[in-house]
């Protein structure tokens, strides 16, 4: 019935025996090869391993065309590093995760850590300064400089100021962590009405007319889709939606502007031609076209749509004050530059490894609010993209007598389910096709 292609295997968990997902993208983009070579073994279950199952080829692509930007000191590597931080959890990464040895493992894996690797400049920045401050001092003490000042200072105005720059710090990461989450629940609920709405849709559009069902599941499939490149850099909307659309409906959607909105024109189309009277083929269709009433909740649902297209534009679109952003950095670095001048009396050497500490802590948390103030890079919106795939295929393979025969293997199909439970509700005279087009007869 010209419907597309089952989802693409490119990204799906390797079968026994073959490759493992990030093997497979490393012989398909050389460039990654150097980047991942020592952390992706078959039966490793690391943080990057686990995040691999989120990779996207496209994503990897995009960024394989540039040159690889040194991995501690540029922001390219930053945001390059981004698509490796979309962790999706299964029972056994909730284990470890709770594990108590976690402590141990994460000290461990600092060096690994992007919030780290993100703090070089200005931990570098401060380091620099303290071992200079270091030096001066034991060089005047040790007289080989002479009418110098004396750089030490008190320790009372950071008792006096270390509540404000808390403030600060909390304030700015729990609001970052609020737009984070504000984006995932978002898309959850996109899952919810994707699933409701392709339920609503395969048990009240007429079984006459089956273009019409397919092409409701497969715009509902892209839909997701084309809000993720919408909101994600150097995305390619025609490799996405490839294997699920048509190739006259990949080519209109990648000319439009806005392809989220237009997915929903599409589906409001086919809503209101679910409306139209259709041609009664056998007693099951004799209402003949989609109730007003479930035209309108279906309609509903792609309203949950709008809303939610809209919401993750306001998170992109939208940042944190920058008030906030950057008096809390000017607070900050000015707090953490004169702190070395207060440490050396007490502390002498030990000032270094105490400024390193102190200064990587606080650097940390206003890192963090920054880098999941802008969720969508670091949301795993491509496995999202895929759940929502699976469940609407499954549901196009298990609903209505036109699919009997196309259920999953051990599965039953809904309606075969109902009239073998019920026979009195399949009609005698009613006969359907199977996926190898063979008739199958409904026994009452």
């Amino acid at each position: 019935m010209g419907a597309a292609a089952p989802p693409s295997a490119a990204l799906a968990r390797p079968a026994a025996g073959q490759r493992p997902l990030a093997a497979q993208l490393r012989q398909r983009q050389p460039g990654l090869a150097a980047l991942t070579q020592r952390h992706h073994a078959a039966a490793c279950r690391c943080n990057r391993c686990g995040r691999g199952v989120a990779l996207r080829t496209s994503a990897v692509a995009n960024t394989d065309k540039r040159e690889q930007p040194h991995p501690y000191f540029t922001d390219e590597w930053k945001e390059y590093n981004r698509q490796f931080q979309r962790p999706v959890f299964d029972f056994e990464r909730w284990k470890t995760h709770r594990s108590s040895s976690r402590y141990l493992r994460h000290v461990l894996g600092m060096g690994d850590s992007k919030i780290v690797q993100g703090l070089a400049k200005p931990l570098a920045y401060v380091m620099t300064l303290a071992t200079g401050v270091a030096l001066y001092h034991t060089l005047a003490e040790a007289g080989y400089l002479t009418d110098v000042p004396d750089l030490k200072a008190t320790n009372a105005p950071f008792g006096l100021t270390s509540f404000a720059l808390s403030l600060l710090l909390v304030f700015r990461t729990n609001t970052s962590y609020q737009r984070w989450d504000e984006a995932r629940k978002m898309w959850g609920s996109m899952v919810n009405r994707s699933r409701d709405f392709t339920r609503q849709a395969l048990g009240y559009v007429p079984y006459s007319q089956p273009e019409l069902r397919s092409m409701l599941v497969r715009w509902s499939i892209a839909y997701p889709r084309a809000l993720m490149c919408h909101l994600r850099p150097g995305e390619n909307i025609e490799e996405e939606v490839k294997d699920i659309l048509k190739p006259e409906e990949v080519k209109a959607l990648a000319a439009s502007t806005h392809r989220p909105n237009y997915c929903m024109q599409v589906l409001t189309a086919c809503i209101k031609q679910a409306q139209l009277p259709a041609a009664v083929t056998s007693n099951r269709d004799s209402y003949g076209a989609v109730p007003a009433g479930a035209a309108y909740r279906m309609d509903e649902n792609l309203t949950v749509y709008s809303d939610v297209t809209g919401g993750c534009e306001r998170i992109l679109r939208t940042p944190v004050p920058l008030s906030y952003t950057r008096h809390t950095s000017r607070f900050m670095m000015i707090w953490l530059t004169l702190l070395p001048f207060t440490l050396w009396d007490n502390c002498g050497w030990a000032m270094l490894p105490i400024t390193f500490i102190v200064s990587f802590l606080l650097l940390g948390i206003e890192e963090i609010g920054v880098s999941i103030e802008e969720p969508f890079t670091i949301l795993p919106l491509e496995t999202i993209a895929r759940t929502i795939e699976a469940n609407l295929r499954e549901l196009e393979a298990t609903h209505g007598p036109a699919t009997l025969g196309k259920a999953p293997e051990g599965a039953m199909n809904a309606t075969e389910l109902l009239y073998e439970v019920i026979p009195s509700a399949a009609p005698a005279d009613t006969v359907n096709a199977n996926s190898n087009g063979a008739q199958i007869a409904v026994k009452a």
